[in-house]
């Protein structure tokens, strides 16, 4: 007899066998009852990757979706509802079936004795069949799911949605996880509502807008405090925001919807309106790192007692500062701060900074000295602490020199030392009738001094005393050196600033003239204070003379004007490291010979005469383009320049023999030149020229050269073919310290020449447009 209610045997091994048995039927009974439902959303997949609801409007793609969802829903109840689990008994028959077990030794291993119940031999009988009916336990297998897919798909039909599904993920790519949420999302319904959206980056980081398209595969990386512009158009209401776990809505109406997001942290965006998602990304966000500057040389002096700083900056979008700190080092007292010139938004910086301290009451005292630079959003980096002494000017005067240790000792402002300072300036006024009989201002400031000082109450009484005492030992001592000079390092900041940012040229030849005529007063006040008396030169020691400085100060004019501002800001700096080293010396010492003078003379005469000559090939080749043949006003300005020539020969001659062959060389192609100029031969004369400009620059190089042989020789400097500038060869034309390149005049001149031409064919409209724009490029580049 059957009892339906046992569990069948209690092996474990048989139990996991029928389980899995009942699963396989499962598989059978459930996967035909799923293929409907499969097939619908196949299609639906299939259509969502090849991008079929990006053209559907948001009506037609919801009523879709919404059919979509109704047909699954009812296909799953429907199927799922004729199809039951299969039971313990059924799963047992397949484990038999499939392990070709003959009289049901599983599903019947529960039936009970029903005839011989009590009799010893029957039972034990039945329970040895039992045994022996259940030696089967080694040959159990169960064997997979049978076609099932057959009988409700004769056709093949679930292949043929398989393969469409194979081929919209080909077709769509990395954007496959993309359009099948958009196919829910109804992202891709662009209906009529559209998205715009870029990022602004900070103005200081110099980058351009970045517009966002699509859905980016990866987050975009934008720098730290970057803007989010977006703006929808067509949007029925107001679309949904989130940023991160915080969502909102965007502003506006009548379908001209907008927002901005500042981002300041990794994080991903999302619009969405009426259910679809308009637009999503993420941004990584790129850190402003702080700048960083270093000191790349220590800090030192120049001759003159002025605070020589050199430094490099650089930070990843721009240093907008550099400020220096001077403390006083183990003592009490305010730091010193001062900004230090640095190029606009520059991420490279790298400048040496001159700065008079030697009127602050920390000069000659020691004291720490750091750098610290800034970047636009006010982050800052310094330097190492550095500990030196601070360049003191150098008082000859007892009496000047007394005072500027009183000045010092009220630099710590306390009253302790005030009082010191009050009985000292007091004892220094005694006997005004013996000891400034001559000095009758100094003895009036002393006395101010002291009754300032015995009446301060406040910090800036202390102040203005410490400001007189300076001003009474400076009068002392030297005049108006220490103002002149400080003018000079004004002129040179403020010239500078204009040459960088591209200010007029009459602005820049109005500082240049204060310039020259606070140059002039620097010098003249450097030569009243001269003490140094016969004593030699140091080796290797360069002599400027004032017409030196005055041929640097023109070059530089001349720089700005050919638009090469960049060269003209290089020399400027090096004339003002030149004036900063300047020794007032005899007027004898370096100015050679009165030959030697003659000779200089004759070579910047040549140099004239280069650019004059220049100047007229430039008026050939004009002529010969524009077919004009008539040479004779030409012809006569050769004949001029030849006669000049004729004159530099003769001046030779009588300068003991000077070497003139090249010049000769010169002089017979010009009367070549002019002969041809006469017959009208344009083209004759355009080669004599050339010639006649490659001999002249040769005879000069040669009388340079032998110029800068015998200076050498006379002042024992070591440094051959060298002009006390450092010129390698001309009055012009070498390379000036520090890698300057000086251009000569004729170079200066044939530049401010081209520029010119440029500039009025430029003004000439009725050019070729592809002419008028390719001197439009010129220029820029001027």
């Amino acid at each position: 007899m059957k009892n339906e209610s046992q569990t069948g045997s209690k092996s474990p091994r048989i139990e996991r066998r029928i389980a899995f048995a009942r699963a396989i039927l499962g598989a059978e009974r459930f996967l035909p009852a799923l293929w409907p439902v499969a097939g619908v959303a196949g299609t639906f997949m299939a259509l969502a990757l090849f991008g079929a609801f990006a053209a559907m409007g948001w009506t037609l793609h919801a009523t879709v979706l919404a059919g979509f969802v109704a047909a699954v829903g009812y296909l799953l109840h429907t199927e799922i509802r004729k199809t039951s689990l299969p039971t313990w008994d059924e799963g047992a028959r397949k484990l038999e079936r499939d392990s070709g077990l003959k009289h049901r030794p599983i599903s019947e291993s529960a039936d009970l004795l029903f005839a011989g119940a009590g009799d010893q031999w029957a039972e034990d009988l039945w329970r040895a069949h039992r045994r022996d009916s259940l030696a089967y336990n080694s040959t159990l297998r169960v064997s997979l799911p049978r076609a099932i897919l057959k009988s409700r798909d004769p056709r093949a039909i679930g292949f043929a949605v398989l393969l469409v599904v194979t081929a919209g993920l080909v077709f769509a790519g990395r954007d496959w996880q993309g359009r099948i949420l958009d196919a829910f999302t109804s992202a891709g319904a662009s209906g009529s509502t559209s998205i715009d959206a870029w990022i602004d980056p900070p103005d200081y980081t110099g980058e351009a807008p970045i517009y966002l398209r699509g859905r980016p595969n990866a987050p975009l990386a934008v720098p730290i405090g970057s803007l989010l512009t977006i703006r929808v158009h067509g949007a029925d209401h107001a679309p949904g925001l989130s940023a991160g776990n915080e969502a909102s809505e965007l502003k506006g109406s009548d379908g001209e919807h907008f927002s901005t997001l500042k981002i300041a942290q990794d994080e991903s965006v999302r619009v969405r309106s009426s259910g679809r998602s308009l637009g999503s990304w993420a941004f990584r966000v790129i850190p402003d790192l702080p700048p960083k500057i270093v000191f790349t040389a220590p800090p030192g002096e120049t001759e003159h007692g002025a605070l020589k700083l050199s430094f490099h900056a650089t930070d990843d979008y721009g240093v907008t500062g550099v400020r220096a700190f001077v403390r006083p080092h183990g003592r009490p007292g305010a730091a010193v701060v001062f900004d230090l010139p640095v190029p606009e938004s520059s991420k490279t910086v790298r400048n040496t900074a001159y700065r008079d301290l030697s009127e602050h009451p920390y000069a000659g005292l020691p004291v720490d000295i750091w750098l610290e630079a800034s970047d636009a959003i006010g982050q800052r980096g310094r330097t190492k602490t550095v500990q030196m002494t601070l360049p003191a000017r150098v008082f000859t005067d007892p009496l000047a020199r007394a005072l500027v240790e009183q000045r010092q000792n009220l630099a710590a402002q306390n009253s302790k030392t005030n009082q010191q300072t009050s009985l000292t300036l007091s004892a220094l006024t005694i006997a005004p009738e013996r000891f400034y009989q001559d000095r009758p201002a100094v003895f009036t400031g002393l006395r101010a001094a002291y009754w300032a000082l015995k009446t301060a109450r406040r910090a800036e009484d202390v102040e203005h005393v410490q400001s007189l005492l300076w001003e009474i030992a400076i009068s002392i001592e030297q005049g108006g050196l220490a103002l002149a000079a400080e003018e000079l390092r004004r002129l040179q900041a403020l010239l500078e600033a204009a040459l960088e940012q591209g200010a007029p040229q009459a602005v820049i030849d109005a500082l240049l003239q204060k310039y020259q005529e606070a140059l002039g007063r620097y010098v003249q006040s450097l030569a009243q204070n001269h003490r140094d008396g016969n004593q030699p030169l140091p080796p290797g020691a360069k002599v400027l003379s004032e017409k030196d400085l005055s041929d640097l100060l023109s070059a530089i004019q001349q720089l700005s004007r050919s638009g090469d501002r960049a060269q003209a800001a290089q020399l400027l700096a090096l004339l003002q490291s030149l004036v900063e080293n300047l020794h007032m010396t005899d007027a004898s010492k370096g100015q050679g010979t009165e030959q030697d003078k003659e000779l200089r003379t004759t070579i910047e005469n040549l140099d004239s005469l280069v650019g004059k000559q220049r100047a007229l090939l430039d008026k050939t080749f004009r002529k010969l383009q524009g077919g004009a043949a008539d040479g004779a006003p030409l012809s006569k300005e050769q004949g001029g320049l030849r006669g000049t020539l004729g004159s530099v020969l003769q001046d030779l001659k009588r300068q003991k023999g000077r070497p003139s062959q090249d010049l000769s060389n010169a002089e017979r192609e010009m009367g070549q030149s002019e002969n041809e100029l006469k017959t009208n031969d344009l083209a004759g004369s355009e080669e004599a020229q050339k010639e006649t400009l490659n001999a002249l620059r040769r005879g000069a190089d040669a009388l340079a050269k032998q110029l800068m042989d015998e200076q050498s020789g006379q002042q024992g400097a070591g440094e051959e073919n060298q002009d006390p500038l450092g010129r390698t060869q001309g009055s012009f034309g070498g390379n000036l310290g520090s890698g300057v390149k000086l251009p000569s005049q004729s170079e200066l001149a044939r530049a401010r020449s081209i520029l010119e031409e440029l500039r009025k064919r430029a003004s000439e409209r009725s050019r070729p447009k592809e002419e008028l724009d390719y001197i439009d490029r010129l220029l820029k580049e001027f």
